[in-house]
């Protein structure tokens, strides 16, 4: 909505269609992102068809990139760091990356802020714990899993959840997806608290998808209906529809066709681990 005007603007300009499609940004990215984007955003601005605001584009997750660096050209970071002199003041850039990752975002010129230094950020730390005793206040199976260890004496109640909130602060090291995929299994009952010391609790995201995996999953056999469908998954480069997902589940099956009906049976199985793409 903010950009109307160049969006009218692309629609009159057939030549401009053309320097952004998928065809053109493949083969000539750099072009594809100066003359038909910045450009006309320039041009746009200064003719008054752009309010005088300041915009925002996010970028998320810089890192990911790395994982599939091409053997010549650019990569997305590599590909800002080049272009960021082209981009008006107005148009700001917010992009995010790994922290184990960061390094390779050194060049580029940007403010940074960490989101999961606990020690020196004291927003993250409360919102976290905000998070945390919200969670907890209005979940009666939380509360009483979590005070389930206590001696049963009814003041120890706050006490025990205050212990438990701090304890899980620490364990989450920043993240709130951690903390959300702990309390989910404590409010399902998938963890119970037997002790004080939480040694039930897990310390790591690796953990907690290890163990929705061994509830989803319990036997060998019933993992083996599923791991062609994941090993599909996570080898392609962007997200699959599910007919794409069906036909290459289907050129990995080299004694038997699958059929449609027992692929979405199979499918199914990953509900809450895979969204499906329309």
């Amino acid at each position: 909505p903010q950009f109307i005007a160049y969006r009218d603007y692309l629609l009159s300009e057939p030549h401009l269609q053309g320097a952004v499609s998928l065809r053109e940004c493949i083969a000539n990215p750099d072009e594809a992102l100066n003359g038909g984007i910045l450009e006309p955003l320039a041009s746009l601005r200064r003719a008054g068809k752009i309010e005088n605001h300041n915009y925002i584009v996010l970028i998320d997750a810089l890192c990911e990139a790395e994982y599939h660096r091409p053997d010549h050209g650019d990569t997305i970071t590599s590909f800002l760091i080049k272009h960021m002199p082209n981009f008006p003041p107005w148009l700001k850039v917010i992009a995010t990356v790994r922290s184990q990752l960061q390094d390779i975002t050194k060049q580029l010129p940007y403010t940074r802020i960490g989101l999961d230094k606990m020690t020196t950020n004291e927003g993250l730390h409360k919102d976290l714990l905000d998070y945390i005793n919200f969670r907890l206040h209005n979940s009666p199976s939380i509360q009483s899993n979590v005070t389930s260890s206590t001696s049963g004496k009814l003041e120890s109640g706050n006490m025990s959840q205050h212990k438990f909130s701090q304890h899980l602060l620490n364990l989450s090291q920043g993240s709130f997806l951690f903390v959300k995929l702990t309390l989910d299994l404590l409010e399902r009952g998938h963890l119970v608290v037997k002790s004080s010391g939480y040694k039930v609790l897990p310390v790591s995201l690796a953990q907690i998808y290890l163990l929705h995996f061994n509830l989803r999953f319990p036997t060998v056999r019933s993992f083996e209906k599923v791991t062609h469908i994941l090993s599909v998954c996570l080898a392609a480069l962007y997200p699959l529809t599910l007919l794409e997902i069906y036909y290459s589940v289907n050129s990995l099956l080299i004694d038997r066709f699958l059929p449609w009906e027992e692929f979405l049976q199979r499918f199914k199985l990953l509900s809450g681990f895979l969204v499906k793409r329309l």
